[in-house]
């Protein structure tokens, strides 16, 4: 009895080991792959994460994970299924006000503003993605607009930055203007991802569509403050001033004093908005064509 008892404790032990062994095996063999580095990049965030001064991922949510645009109020704001989680949902009444804006953003001398959007075309007016507003002048410090073209294919867009030609003198009313020849296609009806950057030192714009770079004429992406054959200067870094919360689907006259009232024209984003993203320099080719794959990734 002895001897069978033995030998049943030993034949225990040892089918133990054995499930153990193959456990082992199992979680070896089902261990979690990693992916597979894009552009040199893991994650979306771990590009130029120095330099992201501002992000927004509207995951049920209207904070900026950075903390540098900050106090926000929503008003009819919703969200719906986005490229990466949730996103921004827009509509005529929809904004986002911020009262807080850090130095980041306020001292930026270059930028990248990088975001998803998803949008009809669209009559009446304007459409504000955003703005980062000025006291005292009509069109704020810095933003992006989708002008009304109607029922079309092509999208007619507008960015806008203040810049310093020499110290203390500020050139406000600087439009870069997509239009003409340089209407931006298929942008609606699908999720596209937008980037646009200024290299203050070179003077230089750039717009990114889905991760590739347009090919623009010089007089877009080389910003003169008129024809440099004839003696015209760069514009040099940007020079936000008197710099007075941030919104986000509308223009600063949507909130209210001291920006006066709104025009008309002057109209609400209504469509999808995600990852809105501030950089306070210009990102590389590289570096814009693998944040567009890894957020496109879910990463």
């Amino acid at each position: 009895m002895k001897k069978n008892k033995y030998i049943f404790l030993l034949s225990s032990v040892a089918m133990a080991a054995f499930f153990t062994s193959c456990e082992d095996s199992i979680d070896k063999v089902n261990s979690p792959i990693p992916y597979e580095q894009i552009g040199g990049y893991d994650n979306s965030d771990a590009i130029a994460p120095d330099h992201l001064v501002a992000k927004f991922s509207f995951d049920g949510t209207i904070s900026d994970s950075k903390n540098a645009i900050t106090d926000g109020v929503g008003q009819n704001v919703s969200y719906e299924a986005g490229i990466k989680g949730e996103a921004y949902k827009g509509s005529k009444t929809s904004f986002i006000a911020y009262n807080n804006v850090a130095s980041s953003v306020i001292n930026l001398k270059s930028i990248t503003v990088s975001m998803w959007i998803k949008t009809d075309p669209h009559t009446g007016g304007a459409q504000s993605l955003y703005m980062l507003p000025k006291k005292t002048d009509f069109w704020g410090n810095i933003f992006t607009l989708i002008e009304g073209t109607g029922p079309a294919t092509t999208m007619l867009m507008k960015n806008h930055t203040q810049r310093d030609v020499m110290p203390s003198i500020p050139w406000a009313g600087q439009f870069i203007e997509h239009n003409g020849a340089n209407l931006l296609t298929n942008m609606f009806g699908a999720w596209k991802h937008l980037v646009w950057t200024y290299n203050g030192t070179s003077s230089t714009y750039s717009l990114y569509i889905d991760g590739k770079k347009l090919d623009l004429p010089l007089s877009l992406s080389k910003r003169y403050a008129s024809d440099p054959t004839m003696g015209g200067g760069p514009y040099g870094e940007l020079a936000n001033s008197e710099v007075s919360k941030f919104i986000i689907g509308g223009f600063q006259q949507h909130l209210g004093p001291p920006f006066g009232n709104p025009d008309s024209w002057m109209l609400h984003y209504t469509g999808l908005m995600d990852e809105f993203r501030i950089y306070d320099s210009a990102l590389t080719d590289n570096e814009v064509a693998a944040l567009y794959k890894l957020e496109k990734d879910n990463r």
